[in-house]
Formats: C-alpha cells, sequence, structure tokens
C-alpha cells in the first residue's frame, strides 16, 4: 500500500475516459490513450469502467485509479452521486485490476453514515484496496479521513450544491437556461480546497479539476497537493479542439470591434 502512495508522490495521473457519444469510447481506445500518457511520463492512470481498467492493466504496471460511473437516462444532476455510488459498483472495477478505488463521497441524497457503512463493506471483501475519497469541501475530507481513506481529491468542487453554495433549484434553472455549467467549469482548480485540505489533514491529497496549464499544476502542489490529475486537457481532442476554437472566435470579434474603431 505504502509502495503506491510513494511511487504516486509528485507524479501527474492521467484520465482516460469516454463517453459513449464521443469517437473514443471503447476499452481499445482507452487502452491507447493509456499507453500515450504512460509514453509522456504518466506516474498513474485513473479510468472509468471494468473492461476499461483491464484493458489499460494489460499493458502496465503503473497504479490505476478504478471509477464505475453509474449514469441513468435522466440527464446529469448536480444532487446525484454517480462516481462509484455503492459496493457493487466498487466490486466491479476492483476485481479488473485497480489499485486505488475512486468513489464519490459526498452526501448527496444519503448520509456520512451511509457513506461509512459502503467503505467498511469493501474494506471487509477488499482489505489491500486504497480508496480515494472524491469530494468538494473540506468538510467531506474530514469525514473521508475518518472513515479511513487513503487518498483525497478535490475531484467534484464546482459539481456539488455545497461548493457551488448555491440553492441547486436555481444553479438547476440557469442550467437550463444559460450555459452555467460551462462557466463554473471554465473556472480554474480549487487552490482554496487543496490548501485547507493540507492544512487540516494528515492523508494524501490529489489535485483535480479543471485543470489545464502547467502554471496550474506548479501552484497546486505548493498549496499541499502530494498527486495531480488531469482528464479533458490531455484526454479529450474534441474539448481541445473547441477550446482553441471558442477563443479564436472571440479573438475575431474583438478584431472586428478595433478595426472598426
Amino acid at each position: 500500500m505504502n509502495t503506491i502512495l510513494t511511487n504516486l508522490q509528485n507524479k501527474l495521473i492521467v484520465s482516460c475516459q469516454a463517453f459513449p457519444d464521443s469517437p473514443l469510447y471503447g476499452a481499445e481506445y482507452m487502452q491507447k490513450m493509456a499507453m500515450c500518457a504512460i509514453k509522456g511520463g504518466a506516474g498513474g492512470i485513473r479510468a472509468c469502467w471494468s473492461d476499461n481498467i483491464k484493458a489499460i492493466r494489460e499493458i502496465t504496471e503503473l497504479p490505476i485509479v478504478g471509477i464505475n460511473k453509474v449514469l441513468d437516462e435522466e440527464p446529469l444532476s448536480i444532487n446525484k452521486v454517480y462516481i462509484t455510488p455503492n459496493f457493487e459498483s466498487a466490486a466491479e472495477v476492483i476485481e479488473a485490476g485497480a489499485d486505488i478505488l475512486g468513489m464519490d463521497c459526498t452526501p448527496r441524497g444519503r448520509t456520512y453514515d451511509d457513506i461509512n457503512k459502503i467503505i467498511e463493506q469493501i474494506k471487509k471483501y477488499y482489505p489491500a484496496i486504497l480508496i480515494m475519497a472524491d469530494l468538494s469541501t473540506l468538510e467531506e475530507g474530514l469525514k473521508a479521513e475518518e472513515m479511513g481513506v487513503y487518498i483525497v481529491s478535490t475531484t467534484l468542487s464546482g459539481y456539488t450544491p455545497e461548493s457551488l453554495k448555491i440553492d441547486p433549484k436555481k444553479y438547476n434553472s440557469l442550467k437550463e437556461s444559460a450555459s452555467s455549467l460551462d462557466i463554473v467549469h471554465e473556472e480554474g482548480p480549487d487552490f482554496r480546497l487543496i490548501k485547507a485540505l493540507r492544512k487540516n489533514m494528515k492523508v494524501k491529497i490529489n489535485g483535480e479539476g479543471r485543470f489545464s496549464e502547467a502554471s496550474q499544476v506548479v501552484k497546486a502542489m505548493r498549496y499541499g497537493a502530494d498527486m495531480i490529475t488531469i482528464g479533458a486537457a490531455i484526454t479529450m481532442p474534441e474539448k481541445i479542439t473547441n477550446k482553441f476554437v471558442n477563443t479564436m472566435k472571440r479573438a475575431s470579434l474583438a478584431t472586428v470591434d478595433f478595426m472598426d474603431k
């Protein structure tokens, strides 16, 4: 256990994920994506669903953070837990070859006691697995540490009512009428949360969520992150392309406005 944590110290974890609507969806593509990340020097891989984890385990001995996103046909909501929400979903990715289990440890639609029971069951049947708690606030981090997790991650900051600090109903109405999700997601990493977690906790801290520049990684490490996980900025070409396209559109409009003056 300690060897895995030691090996991830000051390392980059690359999140290799793709949803069904992506051209890169599928275990074969995710395996290739992981190979690219490893070739670039990644110290670990974060992967979703058992088939992707099995495929990536075939080509590397690096630590794999396994998660299991349980989705339904309803639109995504900030009030629901999707990332490894129960014991059954956890068992799938552990048995697929994950070294670290990533799971949502926010109390949305449940209590901390409910979360603790899931963690106790995981430890009972899989005592060797390390648990990474995906969270959005300091309180959630402190509770997760009490439950015996090995790593806390800022993955969900900006994606829960508690971290957004606005009424969920108001947020959902804004999301329907405007691109409020994009506005939130264009903000940088939650350095304040990383700093607060480091100040108050002894477990390892994974900085994750909206990292897009090398300077942000340096800042997060200075604030106390032991490791950094980056996903979309590396492994989602459509989002990377869209970022440049939107920047060029804004620049074009600004140029036209400047020329008209």
